[in-house]
C-alpha cells in the first residue's frame, strides 16, 4: 500500500499548489508599507511587514484524522491538533505565535460536539501560549457531510530576524525532537490500513503502545486499557515553548547560544523528511542516527505492507521537528532541549552532496519535496 492508492497523491498535490500560486496576483502593498509581502524561504508560513516587526501567518486543518475521531466519538484532542499544525509551522520561521482563530464546519449543530471542541481548542492555545481570538462556525447541510476543523495562527518576529535556512553550512548538526505519534498526517493511508485488518478502533490496542518519548492522552475512557483509536488520535505535540524559549534566549547576552547559531527549523509533516529540502536550494541533509519511531508506525507498515521509503515520505516516523544549528553549539543546545522534550538528540548533519535527503537506511532518499 502507499499514500497515493489511499487517495492522496503528494506529488500531484504539490503540482496543484504550484498552479494555484502561479495564478495569484501580486500584492497591492509595496515594500515599506504595513502588510507588504516578505519573501522568506521555506514556505512554512506567509510573512508581511509590520513596521519594525514582521507578522507571520499559517493556516491548516486536522485533515482526515478527524474521521477516526468522529467514528469513535473521541474529539478531545482534535482542537489541540488544529492549533498544533499551525503554530508548529510558525515557529519554523522564528516567529512567536500570538493568536489563533478557528473555523468549524458541521452538517448540523451538536451542542456537545461544540463544547468538546471549544475545550480542546482552548487547551491547544494554552499549550502554545496563544490567544484564542475568535473564529467561525458554519452549518452547511448538503455541502459538509461530517465535522471539519481548521484554523489560522498569527505570530511575529523582529524585522531581519526570521529563520530562513539560508545561512546553513556543511557540517551544521541536526537535532531531532520526538513526535507524540502520528500527529495529523497520513490518515488517509492509516484508514486504508485499518480497513485491511480486523482491528476495532475502540478495542484494546493490538500492540504495546508504550514509548519513552510520549504518553497517550485519554480524554474519555471507553476501555480499561488504551485502545487503538486512542493511540492513533494522540494529539500532535506542540513545540512552541521549547523552541521559542530557545530563540529568545539566543537573543540575550549569556543565552543558551548565539542567535546566528540557529539556522533552520523544519516541521516534519506531510512529505516526511522531504520537508528539509524546503530550507536550502543546494545543500543536503543526512539522517545518520534517527530517533526511534513509536510502535504504531511499525504496526501500520506491517499491516499495510508499506515500504520504508513510503513510510518516511508519508509520516514523521517519530520525529516531529528538526532544528539545524551550528556544530559548535549542537551538544549544548541538544542537552537543553532534552530537558524540555525527553528523547531529543542529534540525528544528522547538513551535507554538500547536492540537494538531497539521505538516511541511515539507504532505501530512504528524497531529492524533491
Amino acid at each position: 500500500m502507499d499514500y497515493a492508492s489511499s487517495g492522496v497523491d503528494i506529488e500531484k498535490e504539490g503540482a496543484a499548489i504550484a498552479r494555484l500560486v502561479d495564478s495569484l496576483r501580486d500584492s497591492e502593498r509595496v515594500s515599506g508599507e504595513f502588510g507588504a509581502p516578505v519573501d522568506l524561504p521555506g514556505g512554512f508560513g506567509g510573512v508581511v511587514e509590520f513596521g519594525n516587526s514582521c507578522l507571520a501567518l499559517a493556516t491548516d486543518g486536522v485533515g482526515s484524522k478527524i474521521q477516526i475521531a468522529n467514528e469513535i466519538g473521541q474529539l478531545g484532542g482534535i482542537g489541540i491538533d488544529c492549533v498544533a499544525m499551525n503554530v508548529n509551522d510558525l515557529i519554523c520561521l522564528g516567529a512567536e505565535p500570538l493568536a489563533f482563530v478557528d473555523y468549524i464546519a458541521v452538517p448540523e449543530v451538536d451542542l456537545e460536539v461544540h463544547a468538546t471542541l471549544g475545550s480542546s481548542l482552548s487547551e491547544g492555545c494554552s499549550r502554545a501560549r496563544v490567544t484564542l481570538a475568535g473564529g467561525e462556525t458554519a452549518t452547511l447541510p448538503g455541502i459538509v457531510k461530517e465535522l471539519d476543523v481548521s484554523g489560522t495562527a498569527m505570530g511575529w518576529f523582529p524585522k531581519d530576524h526570521g529563520i530562513t535556512g539560508q545561512r546553513l553550512e556543511e557540517g551544521d548538526c541536526l537535532i531531532g525532537l520526538p513526535s507524540s505519534g502520528l500527529h495529523s498526517n497520513g490518515f488517509s493511508l492509516v484508514r486504508a490500513v485499518i480497513e485491511r485488518t480486523d482491528c476495532s478502533l475502540d478495542s484494546e490496542c493490538p500492540f504495546d503502545p508504550t514509548h519513552e518519548s510520549r504518553s497517550i492522552e485519554r480524554f474519555q475512557e471507553i476501555c480499561p486499557n488504551i485502545t487503538l483509536g486512542e493511540v492513533l488520535l494522540n494529539p500532535t505535540r506542540i513545540y512552541v515553548r521549547p523552541i521559542i524559549d530557545l530563540i529568545f534566549s539566543s537573543r540575550e547576552e549569556g543565552g543558551i547560544c548565539p542567535s546566528n547559531s540557529i539556522k533552520g527549523i523544519a516541521h516534519i509533516t506531510g512529505g516526511g523528511l522531504s520537508n528539509l529540502l524546503r530550507l536550502h536550494d543546494s545543500l543536503g541533509w543526512h539522517i545518520g542516527s534517527p530517533l526511534s519511531a513509536q510502535p504504531e508506525f511499525q504496526w501500520i507498515a506491517e499491516s499495510g505492507g508499506i515500504s520504508d521509503l513510503e513510510m518516511h515520505r508519508t509520516f514523521n516516523m517519530g520525529m516531529g521537528m528538526i532544528i539545524a544549528v551550528s556544530a559548535e553549539f549542537g551538544d549544548s543546545i541538544c542537552d537543553w532541549l532534552n530537558t524540555r522534550i525527553h528523547g531529543s538528540k542529534i540525528v544528522g548533519e547538513v551535507t554538500s552532496n547536492g540537494r538531497v535527503v539521505t538516511h541511515l537506511n539507504p532505501e530512504i532518499v528524497f531529492k524533491k519535496y
